[in-house]
């Protein structure tokens, strides 16, 4: 693809999404405090996730974390708990280890070059730029998807789809936040792109009449808008079915520690069982057997809530809750009672609050 240009000078594009930035801008809490580490927090949990989530899990994160030195000295479990529900856990750990190397190999300063924050554990290319760019004002383009689709439409770019990591739209890209940093106005920048995109140039729907650079949008003009950018190419989704042993003692559950499974490493969930067919796998007899045999539970189990479906990622998960009562005294060795709704001592994904809601309305609360 040839070099990219904007259809209308530099300057005259910078104002028009300031202007419109300055008055429509949303309030979000890490706007309040423009510093690398807050800024870093924050772009890291927005990685595949809405704004309306992650505002409670990064004033939650925030808070109980106030300044890198406290990240690096975290424990991982705490960490993943605050995580829980957010998804995405190599995120948290990611970030961990970046304020363990800030802390161990920069003496806790915060990199200020390209070439150091590239370095951290979890940031990439946008990582990178809009840390640096937001926080520190430095020249430096940021292109995540929302600023991708927004360029797609604005510059009637055909052929190319959502996930294309376009290099002359990263040139161009760089060539506008150069004209802003010499203007000092590369943070606002760079947040009025993403902003825009989020708000406005939505992927269903834009809002176009609400848009600053309406005037200007070759897609308006053209009248396909809505059809750019093309649809990525989506990875084949992997169904998998599990049954879970749904173990209550009084207000808790009985849950383990994921130690081997390809996903949820290190996460605490119910004990669960690979199904390959519902119909031979799901009967009681089967069911005690397995457990037994694969993770040395000794269950009593009574019978089968209805299935819960969650996705994780490209996978599919369908879960059988199988509910019962363990032979043994108490649990085995490894093995902790918690409370999914309300314990943050264990990092505890968001299937595991679902099923035992469910299992509260079949069976009553606690």
């Amino acid at each position: 693809m040839e070099k990219l240009e904007l259809p209308v000078p530099v300057a005259a594009f910078c104002r028009d999404l300031l202007r419109w930035y300055q008055r429509h801008r949303r309030d979000l809490p890490w706007r309040r405090r423009l510093e690398p580490y807050p800024v870093l927090l924050a772009e890291v949990m927005l990685q595949q996730t809405q704004v309306k989530t992650v505002v409670p899990y990064y004033r939650r994160f925030l808070k109980r974390y106030p300044t890198l030195e406290d990240l690096a000295e975290s424990d991982e479990d705490e960490v993943l708990a605050l995580w829980s529900g957010l998804g995405y856990y190599s995120r948290a750990r990611n970030l961990r280890r970046a304020a363990q190397q800030i802390r161990d190999r920069h003496g806790g300063e915060f990199p200020r070059t390209y070439q150091e924050m590239i370095r951290l554990p979890g940031v990439g290319r946008y990582t990178a730029g809009a840390v640096l760019s937001i926080a520190y004002g430095q020249p430096l383009p940021i292109l995540d998807g929302n600023i991708r689709r927004l360029f797609a439409r604005y510059l009637k770019m055909d052929g190319v789809s959502a996930g294309d990591d376009s290099p002359p739209l990263w040139d161009l890209l760089t060539r506008i936040s150069r004209y802003a940093a010499a203007r000092e106005e590369v943070s606002d920048l760079n947040q009025a792109l993403m902003e825009l995109g989020a708000l406005v140039c939505t992927p269903r729907s834009p809002s176009c009449v609400r848009c600053p650079l309406e005037g200007s949008c070759l897609g308006l003009r053209a009248g396909v808008q809505e059809k750019l950018p093309l649809p990525r190419a989506r990875r084949a989704v992997r169904r998998l079915s599990y049954a879970v042993a749904v173990i209550r003692h009084r207000d808790r559950f009985l849950l383990a520690r994921n130690r081997e499974s390809e996903f949820l490493k290190g996460m605490w969930e119910f004990p669960r069982i690979r199904v390959k067919d519902p119909d031979q796998d799901l009967t009681v007899e089967v069911l005690e057997k397995a457990f037994h045999r694969k993770l040395g539970l000794s269950l009593n189990i009574g019978g089968l809530l209805k299935p819960v479906r969650h996705q994780i990622t490209f996978r599919r998960l369908t879960l059988h809750p199988a509910v019962g009562t363990l032979r043994t005294a108490g649990p085995p060795p490894g093995l902790v009672w918690a409370d999914p709704g309300g314990d943050r001592s264990y990092p505890i994904p968001a299937y595991v609050g679902k099923i035992a809601r469910l299992y509260a309305r079949e069976h009553g609360p606690a």
